[in-house]
C-alpha cells in the first residue's frame, strides 16, 4: 500500500504493465518513489537502472535496455525511478531484498547488473544482491555521501533524497560482491575518474576512455559499438584487448573528435589542431569540422594580429 507521500506514477507506462500482465511469469511492482518490472527469459537475469535521462519517453516507457536484453531472450528485471534519488529509497530496497529472499537472483544461472550514471551506480552498489555477478557500469558515481565522495558537488539534489548511510549507499563497498565489474569512463572529467578509483581494485576492471564526456552510451551508439560492448560486458567477457579492439572506431566518431580537438585547442596547440581537424575532415566530411576548422583560422589570426 502506497503512502499520500509516494511519487505519482509517471506518464507512459501502460504499455508496459500491461506487458508484465500479460506475459506469463511476470511482475510489475510499485513501490513508494519507484518501480520494478520483471519479464522472465532463459540463462541469463540482467537487472538494468534508469539514468536520470529515462523518464523522458512518456509514450512507452521500458526499463533502460529492454529490447537489447529482450533480443537475447535473457530475462530482465528492470528498477525504475519515479523520483531521482539514486535509489536510497528504504522501500525499493526493501522490495528488492525480498525479491533476493524469494530466490528471483539465484533461479539464474548468470546474473547481470547494467547502467549508465545514476544507472551505473545502481549496478555496482546492489551487486550484492547477486554475489558473483557481472557489472557493468559506464560513467558511475560510487556514492553522493560526502564524507565518502567530498570530490562529489553534482546531483546535490540527489545527495538531499534518501538516506545514504543505510545499505546499498556506497558502490565502492558493492561492487566487490561482483564476480567481474567493468567500470567504464572518461579520466579526464575529474568527478567520474575519482569515482572509479574509489571503485577501483579486486575483479573491477577500469575502461577509461579519453574525451568520451560523461555520457559514454550516447558516444559509443554514434560510434557503432554500444550494442556490442553492452552485450560484452553483461557476458563478462568485456576483455580490455576486445574493449581496445573495439575503441579504434572512435576516430571517425564526430562528438569524440570534437572533444579531443576543443582540448588542444583549449591547450593553445592551434597550429596541432587545425592540422588534426583538416585531417578528420577527409575522413568525416561533418559541417562541425569544419566550422571547427575556420575558428581556429581566425583565432590564429587574432593571434598573429596581436604581436
Amino acid at each position: 500500500m502506497l503512502t499520500n507521500d509516494a511519487t505519482p506514477l509517471p506518464p507512459g507506462m501502460g504499455p508496459l504493465q500491461a506487458l508484465c500482465h500479460e506475459t506469463a511469469g511476470a511482475f510489475f511492482i510499485e513501490t513508494e518513489h519507484h518501480m520494478l518490472a520483471y519479464l522472465p527469459g532463459q540463462k541469463r537475469l540482467v537487472v538494468t537502472f534508469d539514468n536520470l535521462a529515462s523518464d523522458r519517453d512518456v509514450e512507452g516507457r521500458m526499463p533502460f535496455a529492454c529490447q537489447l536484453v529482450r533480443r537475447k531472450g535473457w530475462a530482465i528485471l528492470g528498477v525504475m525511478v519515479k523520483r531521482k534519488d539514486w535509489f536510497q529509497c528504504p522501500h525499493l530496497k526493501a522490495a528488492l531484498l525480498a525479491l533476493r529472499d524469494a530466490g528471483l537472483f539465484a533461479g539464474y544461472e548468470n546474473v547481470a547488473m547494467y547502467g549508465a550514471s545514476m544507472g551505473g551506480f545502481g549496478a555496482a552498489a546492489f551487486a550484492p544482491l547477486a554475489p558473483g555477478c557481472t557489472v557493468l557500469a559506464f560513467a558511475a558515481q560510487s556514492t553522493l555521501d560526502r564524507g565518502l565522495a567530498p570530490f562529489e558537488r553534482r546531483y546535490r539534489y540527489g545527495r538531499g533524497l534518501g538516506d545514504w548511510s543505510a545499505p546499498f549507499h556506497d558502490a565502492a563497498e558493492g561492487v566487490a560482491s561482483a564476480g567481474c565489474a567493468y567500470l567504464v569512463f572518461d579520466p579526464l572529467i575529474e568527478g567520474d575518474r575519482l569515482h572509479a578509483l574509489r571503485m577501483a581494485g579486486g575483479a573491477v576492471q577500469l575502461l577509461p576512455v579519453p574525451h568520451f564526456s560523461h555520457k559514454i552510451p550516447p558516444m559509443l551508439k554514434r560510434m557503432g559499438v554500444l550494442k556490442e560492448v553492452t552485450l560484452l560486458g553483461m557476458r563478462g567477457d568485456l576483455t580490455p584487448f576486445a574493449f581496445r579492439q573495439l575503441m579504434r572506431s572512435r576516430r571517425q566518431a564526430v562528438p569524440y573528435l570534437l572533444n579531443l580537438l576543443a582540448a588542444a585547442v583549449a591547450k593553445g596547440h592551434l597550429t596541432l589542431a587545425e592540422r588534426a581537424a583538416r585531417r578528420a575532415l577527409e575522413v568525416v566530411p561533418n559541417w562541425k569540422l569544419r566550422k571547427l576548422v575556420a575558428e581556429i583560422e581566425q583565432a590564429k589570426m587574432a593571434g598573429d594580429l596581436a604581436e
